[in-house]
């Protein structure tokens, strides 16, 4: 059973969250404008990347050879899951007003537009293979057909898969930079307040699942930093803050999540103990094992999701 290579959409969706607090603050009118345009590329890049990669490794999980692609003689077959219609939306009218919106920005533009025109290109192959799985066609044509769409198909999603790794490097500098800077404006402002521990505690999350999103992660590397995690969560327990705060009550919930979820990874990581094959069936058909780098991102994405509420 094949995977393709693991999508990670955690650093724009943090991004979204450091982008809200800062609009929450008050921003000069330049500074709203790229706020404006960077959160509808972080709305793109987040509402499809999950999907198209669940809809891929759905597609894949039954052929043995992905590179060659179906044989046509298969009798198990599953097509991909379309792609939601409101989420093809984020990556529509919002993306383009975004993309003609001024000033532009010489550097993330144009990887943002790259990564729109490769959606719109994979997402109509998605399309078109699901309709006729959905009718059986394959039935009905010998299998050509399943010949036929594979070699396209997987030219999209690698396109795709290019450019969303490409557009999460560029988010992820702009993350970095607002990020640092926010937490150092935070603390003389305000201390070491909930809002200093909120923007702490994703800055160092990322770290923490960037380092074991790897296949092979350096687990000395993962132990240090999820250590640094732990040791941040419990000194803003032990002061006590965001006491009365019910969202940064389910910002620490998701914080403890993330921490077990990065211990249950790096004990199977010790354990060199890979997916089985039930496993595999499950994270094709959207379930996330324990220890498994899908059941990491789930942990961490819930931590931005709450964070983003509180933020709003």
């Amino acid at each position: 059973m094949h995977h393709l290579p693991r999508y990670l959409p955690l650093v724009a969706i943090a991004l979204g969250a450091l982008l809200a607090g800062c609009s929450k603050q008050g921003a000069a009118p330049h500074d709203q404008q790229e706020i404006s345009r960077i959160n509808a590329y972080v709305n793109c890049f987040n509402g499809v990347g999950q999907p198209v990669q669940e809809a891929m490794e759905s597609y894949v999980s039954w052929i043995d050879d992905v590179d060659a692609g179906p044989t046509g003689k298969e009798t198990l077959v599953r097509g991909p899951r379309m792609i939601p219609t409101h989420r093809v939306e984020m990556c529509g009218e919002p993306m383009t007003a975004a993309l003609e919106q001024g000033p532009a920005d010489a550097e993330l533009d144009p990887v943002a537009r790259r990564f729109q025109q490769a959606f719109l290109a994979v997402n109509e192959k998605i399309e078109e293979a699901s309709r006729y799985y959905e009718r059986e066609d394959y039935k009905r044509d010998g299998g050509e057909g399943m010949k036929t769409l594979h070699a396209p198909f997987m030219q999209a999603y690698k396109a795709f898969h290019a450019a969303s790794g490409e557009l999460s490097d560029a988010l992820d500098v702009k993350e970095d930079q607002r990020r640092d800077a926010q937490i150092a404006q935070v603390e003389k402002d305000e201390g070491r307040s909930v809002n200093f521990y909120q923007l702490s505690l994703l800055g160092e999350g990322k770290k923490l699942v960037t380092l074991l999103n790897e296949d092979q992660p350096d687990v000395a590397a993962s132990e240090a930093q999820l250590k640094v995690y732990q040791d941040l969560l419990d000194q803003a327990q032990k002061e006590k803050v965001g006491e009365g705060d019910a969202p940064w009550g389910h910002v620490q919930r998701s914080a403890d999540g993330l921490v077990r979820q990065a211990g249950r990874r790096i004990e199977r990581v010790k354990a060199n103990k890979p997916l089985t094959r039930s496993e595999q069936m499950l994270l094709a058909n959207g379930t996330a094992p324990e220890g498994s780098q899908a059941k990491l991102l789930d942990a961490y994405n819930d931590l931005v999701d709450m964070s983003n509420r509180r933020s709003r």
